[in-house]
């Protein structure tokens, strides 16, 4: 591929997106870094969100293409533009429809990405500045110090598919992994890079203004009444039932993963089925951890108790 000047393709997706859209789409334009397309890809929207798109794409200077999503949801939205055959550009920047990118995002995705060598898998996140419905900041996501890994990324997500920028060869695997079901896009890319000895990079300064409202798909889950009821779920069998997804996924890309990261999926896949000691002794060899000290505790809850 020869592209001098590393162009990005932005993939938004969209439905029903209107209200706040407009201010996304600036956010684009505002970019330091100027080599970016963009491709919409909408997923049945009845109200504006369209035009404002095609609207956006016919401005003087602006690249881009609104395609038609194929109505199952958003992750399979913006996993039918991972797997776009006329998609094609050095990086690929995962974007939501109502937040607001900060004007350096893709320059600092960019500066990092241009540090890997391109063969190799690499992912690119960053915290992000947590707004209400109407913009105005009201704190920031998690300042994650431990550093990224598949140990971590078994467990959660400390990647968010709004920050993610991500290279040819973190797409090229996940797009093997096209028509088996999510847990979510974002997630499983975290999982499929760490898991195949690619890079991830999780950057603490903020590149996105995420916009938290009702109508949010995913939202930030930090709040003390989020997580009471994510562990509630969690030990109800949401946990399992994610994992089982996740292991699915990750099948796809076995033949990827790294002999140690094989060895982990495998401890941590066989938790469920053994004893006590057994799942402790798993648990160990499976290297899970957790970016807080609560998490890790919730997770020894699962192990004693066989949730995973």
């Amino acid at each position: 591929m020869s592209q001098p000047e590393k162009r990005v393709a932005i993939l938004l997706g969209t439905y029903n997106g209107a209200g706040h859209l407009a201010a996304q789409l600036d956010s684009f334009r505002a970019q330091t870094y100027p080599h970016w397309t963009l491709w919409a890809s909408d997923d049945g929207s009845t109200d504006a969100t369209p035009a404002l798109i095609e609207q956006f794409v016919r401005q003087p200077g602006v690249s881009g293409q609104l395609l038609t999503g194929p109505r199952r949801g958003f992750c399979d939205n913006f996993m039918s533009m991972v797997c776009h055959p006329a998609i094609g550009a050095a990086y690929y920047a995962f974007a939501d429809q109502d937040d607001v990118w900060l004007d350096d995002k893709l320059s600092r995705a960019v500066a990092w990405l241009e540090t890997v060598d391109p063969s190799v898998p690499a992912l690119y996140c960053s915290r992000t500045r947590l707004t209400d419905a109407e913009g105005h900041p009201t704190g920031l996501s998690p300042d994650y110090r431990k550093a990224p890994g598949f140990g971590n990324a078994l467990l959660q997500n400390i990647a968010s598919g709004n920050t993610m920028v991500f290279n040819h060869q973190a797409r090229r695997l996940l797009q093997k992994a096209q028509g088996t079901p999510m847990v979510v896009h974002d997630w499983s890319l975290y999982q499929i890079v760490s898991g195949c000895g690619g890079a991830v990079f999780f950057d603490p300064t903020p590149t996105v203004l995420y916009r938290q409202h009702g109508n949010n798909q995913i939202g930030n889950g930090m709040s003390p009444l989020r997580r009471l009821r994510n562990f509630i779920a969690a030990h109800k069998g949401r946990a399992a039932g994610w994992n089982d997804r996740n292991y699915q996924v990750l099948m796809r890309v076995a033949g990827d993963l790294t002999p140690e990261n094989a060895r982990r999926l495998a401890a941590f896949r066989q938790i469920r089925h053994s004893g006590l000691l057994t799942r402790l002794r798993l648990f160990a060899a499976s290297g899970l951890y957790h970016q807080q000290p609560v998490g890790m505790l919730t997770t020894l809850t699962y192990v004693l108790l066989n949730r995973l």
